[in-house]
């Protein structure tokens, strides 16, 4: 009820503010875009600064802030390496941040004995929203391991990954995304375009938030605003569900879907802290319709519902949970598998064709 709540009051307040308009060309248009892509590229600019700031105090070893996206980045190129015979030569890493997939990659020889890193890979293409985390990816080249150094691109300015690509059709063996895409309006059409710039038989990786993300935090929030303001308003973008995944997959040509999920937990000193790292991981609210602004006094409320309804496994700090969707799918190809016909396999009676032997 709450994760419902949350997005039907950012759906009501767009509605709202796009009426004003009274056009409905206008109308389309904004509610077709659910995220301010110019603000999420200045929360992953703000963040990449910060960072290239620490290296320079040498502080980067006291506080590495991509430890989360680090980990699910590994626990999704693992499956690259779980397809059995098949080598992914060139990859197309689709907006994961820093240079994650790239390290990830490298931190072993392909098992196939081909040469290349996990999963067979010998080439990454990146491509970024973001010129702050493809400077700060250019930097982390250095120190590559048997695969060279990523090729990275940018998107145009303000655009989202659901334009069309800038890549020809059938180039790439696998796209990867890790962490990436919760912040796009048009999923399907992001899809679409990573099924289009695929070879015939190959798969697209995908990690995502689910719905079940950040629950107890915005829960706190939620019972702040509700006790200072008698309302609430949108703290997060809507999330995606595990059937939904699936459903996307195949709406957008893949074959075969797998989906499974993840439930991480993080301990950390206090609600400040977990919002601070949000922060510093490039991970504000980017919704086009969100409040500007908040009391100190709201905050400290939700700081102390949460420090004592969300404990820690000990009785101090707080716990985060992030639910995280893996999702494969496989472009379309005549050697895939395939059902049989409807009907072609007949329908007996049940034990018809099992035989008893007596024995003396």
């Amino acid at each position: 009820k709450g994760k419902r709540g949350y997005i039907t009051q950012g759906r009501t307040a767009l509605n709202k503010e796009v009426n004003k308009e009274g056009n409905k060309e206008v109308n389309k248009e904004v509610n077709k875009k659910v995220f301010d892509q110019g603000l999420k590229v200045l929360h992953k600019d703000n963040a990449c600064r910060f960072r290239a700031k620490a290296r320079e105090r040498g502080e980067e070893e006291e506080v590495d802030y991509t430890y989360f996206n680090k980990e699910i980045t590994n626990r999704l190129i693992d499956r690259l390496e779980d397809v059995k015979e098949r080598d992914f030569t060139v990859c197309l890493d689709l907006g994961t941040p820093d240079d994650a997939v790239l390290t990830s990659v490298n931190r072993e020889e392909s098992l196939s004995g081909n040469g290349g890193g996990i999963g067979g890979v010998r080439k990454i293409v990146k491509l970024q929203s973001s010129r702050g985390m493809r400077d700060l990816s250019e930097g982390e080249k250095k120190g590559a391991g048997s695969i060279g150094p990523a090729t990275s691109f940018t998107l145009e300015e303000g655009s989202e990954f659901d334009v069309p690509l800038p890549f020809p059709d059938n180039t790439f063996d696998c796209v990867v995304s890790s962490m990436a895409l919760h912040w796009v309006s048009d999923l399907p059409g992001t899809l679409s375009e990573a099924n289009r710039v695929l070879k015939p038989d190959g798969a697209l990786f995908l990690a995502i938030p689910g719905g079940d993300t950040l629950t107890e935090l915005r829960g706190s929030v939620l019972l702040a605003e509700q006790e200072r303001d008698g309302g609430v308003s949108v703290r997060t973008g809507p999330y995606v569900s595990v059937p939904d995944v699936g459903r996307l997959l195949q709406g957008a040509g893949f074959n075969l879907p797998t989906v499974d999920v993840d439930e991480v937990r993080v301990e950390y000193p206090s609600m400040f802290v977990l919002t601070e790292h949000l922060g510093r991981m490039g991970e504000g609210n980017g919704s086009k319709v969100r409040r500007e602004g908040n009391g100190v006094d709201k905050w400290l409320a939700a700081a102390s519902v949460m420090g004592e309804m969300y404990k820690g496994e000990e009785g101090e700090g707080v716990t985060s949970s992030v639910q995280v969707i893996y999702g494969i799918g496989w472009k379309r190809h005549d050697s895939q598998q395939k059902p049989d016909e409807r009907g072609k396999i007949g329908v007996g009676k049940i034990g018809e064709d099992v035989r008893v032997e007596e024995s003396n």
